[in-house]
Formats: C-alpha cells, sequence, structure tokens
C-alpha cells in the first residue's frame, strides 16, 4: 500500500490581521485504489515507447521537469499542488533531505530557501534532520525589517519594485503604509546577486572566479564544492590554466562538465553546463572559455558546480579563490 507522509506548518492570518503558526500533519494518506492501477499503466506505456523512440529523440534534450501535483486521498486530506500554494510553510526536514532535494519537492530554488533561513545564508551545512524550514509560496526571500526600512530601500536591496513588496497579499500592507520594524515580509522574484570577480581582476591569487554571477550554495562537508548562479548561457572561463582532460556528459548527475588538469597536478571541475567549449587534449590559458552555464543533470536551476582538487582531494574553492567583493 502506498503512503504518503509530510509533516507541515502553515503561518495563518487571523481576522485582526495577527499571523500564527498552525501544525498539518498528513500521515499514513492513502492512494485511491484505481491509482495503483493507473501508475501501472503508465509505466508499460513508457516501456513501448521507450522500444519505439529513435536514439536520436532519446538523446534530445528534455527542459525543466514539470512537478506533479499532489494527490487527493481517498481519505480527503488537502495536498497542495505546487502552483497553487498559497501560504507561508514550515517544513520539517527528513533525513537525507537536501537544499536542492527540498527546492525541488516545492518548486523553489535554492536561493529562496537560503533568504528565507538566514542560518543557511552563510552556512547551507547547517541543515539537520527534524530542522524547520521556512518555505514561501513564491520564489524570492523571506525577510525581517530593520530599523531605517522603508519599501524603496527594500526593493532596491532586492532588485524588485516597490509595489511588488506592498502588493504582495502575504504582507498585508494597506496602500501607502510602511513596513514596521520587526515585521516579517515576503519579497516575490527578490534576489541579493553577490557579483563575482572576472577572471582578469583575480591576479595574484592561484585561482580565478570562473563566471560573472552569485554563490547560491557554499562548501559543506555535504557539498564540496561550490554553486554558482548566473543566467543560462552566461559563459564559463577556466579558473586556471591547464589542459582538458574530460568534457563529457556526467552519468553519477552533473550533467555536462568540464575537468582541467594543471601544472601542478590541481584539477578544477565545472558542472551542469549548457555544453562544452573545448575538448579533452585542448591547452586553456586562465580566463579561457570553457563552456555555458546550463541546467544537466541533478539541477534544480542554471548555475555552475565548481570543485577544486588537490591529490585527488575536494578543497573549499573560497579558500583559493579572491574574497567576495
Amino acid at each position: 500500500m502506498l503512503r504518503l507522509s509530510r509533516l507541515f506548518r502553515v503561518e495563518q492570518e487571523s481576522d485582526s490581521g495577527e499571523r500564527s503558526m498552525a501544525h498539518i500533519r498528513r500521515v499514513g494518506q492513502r492512494l485511491a485504489p484505481w491509482q495503483p492501477a493507473r501508475v501501472a499503466g503508465l509505466c508499460a506505456l513508457a516501456l513501448l515507447l521507450t522500444c519505439v523512440l529513435t536514439p536520436t529523440a532519446l538523446a534530445s534534450p528534455i527542459g525543466p521537469a514539470e512537478h506533479d501535483a499532489w494527490l487527493d486521498s481517498e481519505e480527503g486530506g488537502e495536498i497542495y499542488a505546487a502552483s497553487t500554494r498559497t501560504q507561508i510553510f514550515t517544513y520539517v526536514v527528513q533525513p537525507g533531505e537536501t537544499l536542492w532535494s527540498i527546492a525541488a519537492q516545492f518548486d523553489l530554488d535554492v536561493e529562496t530557501l537560503r533568504w528565507s533561513n538566514p542560518a543557511l545564508v552563510r552556512n547551507p551545512d547547517l541543515l539537520s534532520v527534524n530542522q524547520e524550514v521556512v518555505i514561501l509560496p513564491v520564489r524570492g526571500a523571506y525577510v525581517t525589517v530593520e530599523p531605517g526600512d522603508t519599501l524603496e530601500r527594500l526593493a532596491a536591496r532586492w532588485g524588485v519594485a516597490p509595489e511588488d513588496i506592498s502588493n504582495c497579499s502575504l504582507n498585508n500592507l494597506r496602500l501607502g503604509e510602511e513596513p514596521t520594524p520587526g515585521a516579517k515580509l515576503v519579497i516575490p522574484h527578490g534576489r541579493r546577486d553577490v557579483t563575482l570577480a572576472p577572471p582578469g581582476r583575480a591576479q595574484g591569487y592561484a585561482y580565478a572566479w570562473p563566471i560573472r554571477g552569485y554563490v547560491t550554495q557554499y562548501y559543506s562537508s555535504r557539498h564540496r564544492a561550490i554553486d554558482l548562479g548566473a543566467p543560462y548561457g552566461a559563459k564559463v572561463y577556466a579558473s586556471r590554466a591547464g589542459v582538458c582532460i574530460s568534457a563529457a556528459w556526467s552519468q553519477a548527475g552533473y550533467g555536462y562538465l568540464v575537468i582541467l588538469k594543471h601544472d601542478d597536478g590541481s584539477r578544477t571541475c565545472y558542472s551542469h553546463l549548457k555544453g562544452a567549449w573545448v575538448g579533452p587534449g585542448q591547452s586553456v590559458a586562465r580566463g579561457d572559455l570553457v563552456g555555458e552555464v546550463g541546467s544537466t543533470g541533478n539541477s534544480t536551476g542554471p548555475h555552475v558546480h565548481f570543485e577544486i582538487r588537490i591529490g585527488g582531494v575536494p578543497q573549499n574553492p573560497l579558500d583559493y579563490l579572491p574574497p567576495e567583493p
């Protein structure tokens, strides 16, 4: 018997405008009797299509995966689809989950999770089982208003228009009203880009930033690299002079990747690329184009998974790159 089990808390608003958190536990919800048969039928159809599709069709790029809506159980429990959520959830982290898996589950990006949970901004390794993580119904940020903050200042800080904040129904702001210090606000589609130094400015350091973008996930014991977000198709540059030893599709979830070997034996790896601009055996100089930002493999959005390995051991790239500006 198939079961779904999740624990959420939903932020609710009273008639007086005050917010409160209410737990919603959905445990033991069962799929309707016809649903397992439907799943089996779909699997058989998928197998049949696999047999008749041409190799070219199977190798064609696939767009971003569409997240299926949660199924209503036969017991009548209400389950929200990612595209129809209208409330702020507090999700309880389950064993084996990561920021990436949680973001994918709720059709969000990692940046939204980090900017809605201050403890995760600098150290995603703080994510732990049973930890409560704020989940927004939209991509963006969930911030605490500081003294002196105005709609204009918040909008400029997060790269949105003031009306994007004031018109958000979750914020309960009246026309012309300014937020009060200590209040929590949703910034729909807001983002604070950390601009990284382009390769040419990294003089005096062994490695240079491979893209002009922003850090979306830092190095940790469970993520032995840094993730750098940038627009789809943005240029990716060699962090250091070397020789390309691999430019291929990874079977381990990294999508298209490029690996460079450098004169001291160290290696840099650039993963989830849209495609490679270099091939095995090709020499590259620092700052040469090696690929383009993509979202291939196990990825929830356009970014580069950037690794530095010395003696085969992953290192924290921030220990070898110029400081963030």
